[in-house]
């Protein structure tokens, strides 16, 4: 169930980063696959051989692989892709359909093991977000994920924009603190804010929480009413930690 006050935990644990000044391309490639049951084995090695494989083979993206961390279903394992723009994809589908040797190593080695996949696209709105040039120095990522009541999406933005328009105006966003706001393309609609951390101690932060902040620049009464109307516009949340997974990751060699 959704926890009013998440917005302003979320914040509070944010860590040390830098901010990027020139935004990437808005989209990002998922795909979360689940291993057949007592295959996780063979399905781990099949993964790591088959990103491997895509390496040697020229694949012009950089797959990153990432695991749950909390809850159940931790044998899933998410595979991702940013950033791009549409026009992006067209290109890499022709790719993919030149490069037979690709798709003939994967449905050998790696789809007798999976059980079921999920495949979304995701849009990261830059404008709400302080996001680092270089993420590559993140291995866990706090993710938030809402999910917006029916006929509520405008008064959930509104409320959304106001409170990352202060974070970022009012000096929360700092060196010292980063995010990124994101919405998936397909799938069950969830709009997400994500938390990268270098390591478990940055998620212990003995520092102001975001809801003071907030009521210092806001006065009490207002940012208690904000901080209200975001969280009635939605109908619940998840929070899931991801883990990088360099073993299952591509790497560009450089």
């Amino acid at each position: 169930k959704f926890v009013p006050g998440i917005l302003a935990v979320l914040f509070f644990m944010l860590p040390a980063v830098g901010a990027a000044e020139d935004s990437p391309p808005p989209l990002a490639e998922m795909w979360i696959v689940t291993p057949k049951a007592d295959h996780g084995t063979e399905f781990y090695k099949a993964i790591g051989e088959h990103m491997a494989f895509r390496s040697e083979h020229g694949d012009p993206r950089e797959w990153q692989a990432y695991s749950p961390l909390l809850g159940d279903e931790l044998n899933r394992l998410a595979i991702r892709y940013c950033c791009f723009n549409w026009a992006d994809q067209d290109g890499y589908q022709e790719w993919e359909e030149q490069a037979e040797e690709i798709s003939a190593h994967f449905n050998e080695h790696v789809a007798p093991h999976a059980e079921n996949w999920e495949h979304v696209f995701e849009t990261m709105e830059w404008e709400q977000s302080h996001w680092p040039d270089d993420d590559a120095q993140f291995n866990l990522f706090a993710v938030t994920e809402f999910y917006v009541k029916p006929g509520e999406a405008a008064e959930f933005k509104a409320a959304r924009d106001q409170i990352l328009q202060i974070a970022l105006n009012q000096g929360w966003a700092t060196d010292d603190r980063a995010w990124l706001w994101a919405s998936t393309i397909g799938g069950k609609p969830h709009q997400s804010i994500i938390i990268p951390h270098k390591n478990y101690a940055s998620m212990d932060r003995g520092e102001e929480s975001f809801s003071s902040f907030l009521a210092k620049h806001m006065g009490d009464e207002a940012s208690a009413a904000l901080l209200k109307q975001f969280s009635s516009s939605t109908r619940g949340s998840n929070f899931q930690i991801w883990v990088r997974q360099e073993e299952y990751s591509m790497s560009s060699g450089d």
